[in-house]
């Protein structure tokens, strides 16, 4: 808000003159107590006013920051002040009663700021026809009268809001903002094409003399100027927003000059009138350029088809690069590499074609943010799968081959991509598991070590030779190719069972051979038991039978 505005001084009088009001009129006593300190602050204003015309230099701007201060709390008064005559209307209070013709001079302030507003305007334009703003003096003098419009406009506004919590009638000074704000609007927007068209100028001079200080210093104030005017703009758009005027003309061009897309002031006119200007665009440039269209479009496909060319022949030489034995990086981040880099490579080269078409650049990346903004709140849901991806890549629990049991799945690591895995299950099924299933669950990497110990249990009749079977899994053991010598298999007698005497056989060897192993010693113990005598008893209970006597 622009609080240091002389307007207000106007409301503060007003106001002010109900101060002589007593308790015994039958004012409740917040309203007193309000009007007293509008009272108040009207007199510390009309010092630091008297303190204004006199100050210079840091004074000058100390006694300005402490206005605004008072500004502020006066603004805050005012407000709280509509909100206790509400309050006062809402208790069966006569409002009217109460204020007498404090309420007709409350609404004759509305045409006191009405017509501040158009004394600021007057003066704008009239200092305008024998301004310079490509001076710095004359752009500081614009700066100060147009930022006086602005928040003269503002003040107004703020005006409407309080007369409006106070239920009295501010239709005159709606009326003014509807007639009058699409004049500041279409004034604004006409200066920022000026500039604009000035700016362009003043590069194409230095693009010649690079070296040119006086160009550089107009240059500079265009600059400053055209921030001047976006900003005010930027005001106005806000405050037509709140009154439904239309303004996506002015935002359209907003976009376009400041490059900045936010969802508050985008919307699908906007985005449909950025696309019309593209479209005429290359319309027209199609129309006006016929001899050189069909060279042009020989060199797009000529850019795209090179540009293409080098994408697969960078992806190949990073795919190379990335799986060298000296860089551990896993399959998700080398194919993110690839795919990142050649995708860059293709809408490079899909601008530069663009470019060299005559096509505008600004309204299609203006475009594709907001299809990008738009794409990226759709899947939004897509997004936790994405941050799991993303932990996935950097702490890479897993990779592509390996045997993985994560959420509720077990199988082979079939592909990865950033936001789903690809398992393949040992009965030969596909499974496409969302990262986010994954990451939040545990994940056991079966073959992530080399070497796995392999856990069997044999069990032995109570009546057989304990020493004799430990011989027996012994050799068994020492005799299979595929167990480790180191770590040491262990053989050892674990439990005394219900039924059987238990042995643990726990050899070692590589992961590929877990199952070779497994399989082929549980064989061999069957048939040497069987060949030694051995016996693998079943389950069995002893059951003991009492007679009764008769």
């Amino acid at each position: 808000m622009k609080m240091n505005l002389p307007g207000l001084l106007v409301i503060l009088g007003l106001f002010c003159a109900q101060a002589s009001f007593s308790q015994e009129n039958g004012q409740p006593s917040p309203i007193l107590q309000s009007i007293e300190n509008i009272r108040s602050l009207r007199q510390e204003l009309n010092t630091l006013d008297e303190n204004v015309t006199t100050a210079e230099g840091e004074e000058l701007e100390s006694v300005l920051l402490q206005r605004q201060d008072k500004y502020k709390l006066l603004v805050t008064e005012l407000q709280e002040l509509s909100i206790l005559a509400n309050q006062y209307t809402k208790d069966g209070g006569d409002l009217n009663a109460l204020l007498g013709d404090f309420r007709e001079k409350i609404l004759r302030t509305g045409a006191v700021l009405r017509s501040d507003i158009d004394r600021y305007r007057e003066q704008l334009e009239k200092n305008n026809k024998s301004r310079d703003t490509q001076t710095a003096e004359g752009l500081k003098s614009y700066a100060l009268e147009s930022k006086q419009l602005d928040a003269g406009i503002e003040l107004l506004v703020e005006y409407i809001e309080i007369v409006k919590a106070m239920n009295f009638d501010a239709s005159p000074s709606v009326d003014y903002i509807v007639v009058n704000l699409p004049k500041r609007l279409d004034n604004l927007a006409g200066r920022i094409r000026l500039s604009i068209e000035r700016q362009a100028e003043l590069k194409k001079i230095l693009d010649v003399k690079t070296d040119d200080a006086e160009t550089q210093d107009k240059l500079v104030l265009v600059n400053e100027k055209l921030d001047i005017d976006t900003n005010s703009l930027q005001q106005a758009i806000a405050i037509a927003n709140t009154y439904n005027l239309d303004a996506s003309e002015y935002q359209t061009l907003l976009v376009k000059t400041t490059g900045e897309i936010s969802s508050d002031m985008f919307d699908t006119d906007v985005l449909s009138v950025l696309l019309r200007d593209w479209w005429l665009e290359t319309k027209h440039s199609l129309r006006d350029n016929a001899a050189n269209v069909i060279f042009k479009v020989f060199v797009f496909i000529l850019i795209i088809a090179a540009f293409k060319l080098l994408a697969s022949l960078v992806a190949r030489l990073i795919r190379r690069s990335v799986q060298s034995a000296k860089v551990n990086l896993s399959m998700l981040m080398q194919d993110m590499l690839v795919s990142l880099i050649s995708r860059f490579i293709l809408i490079l080269g899909l601008l530069v074609a663009l470019a060299q078409m005559g096509v505008s650049l600004g309204p299609v990346l203006a475009g594709l943010g907001v299809a990008g903004f738009v794409i990226g709140f759709a899947l939004q849901d897509t997004l936790g799968n994405f941050a799991a991806g993303m932990m996935i890549l950097v702490y890479r629990p897993y990779d592509v081959g390996d045997m993985v049991e994560a959420a509720g799945a077990f199988g082979k690591v079939k592909s990865m991509s950033i936001v789903s895995t690809t398992v393949l299950t040992i009965d030969n099924q596909t499974l496409i598991i969302p990262n986010s299933k994954i990451w939040g669950d545990v994940i056991k990497n079966v073959t992530a070590q080399s070497t796995r110990r392999v856990d069997m249990v044999f069990g032995i009749g109570y009546s057989d030779d304990i020493p004799k079977t430990e011989k027996i899994l012994e050799e068994i053991v020492s005799a299979h190719a595929k167990v480790l010598k180191e770590p040491e298999p262990v053989i050892k007698l674990h439990t005394l069972g219900e039924s059987s005497v238990d042995f643990v056989v726990r050899p070692w060897s590589k992961t590929e051979d877990y199952w070779d192993v497994y399989w082929d010693i549980t064989r061999e113990v069957k048939m040497r038991f069987d060949a030694e005598g051995v016996s693998i008893p079943f389950p069995q209970r002893d059951v003991h039978i009492y007679k009764e006597s008769t």
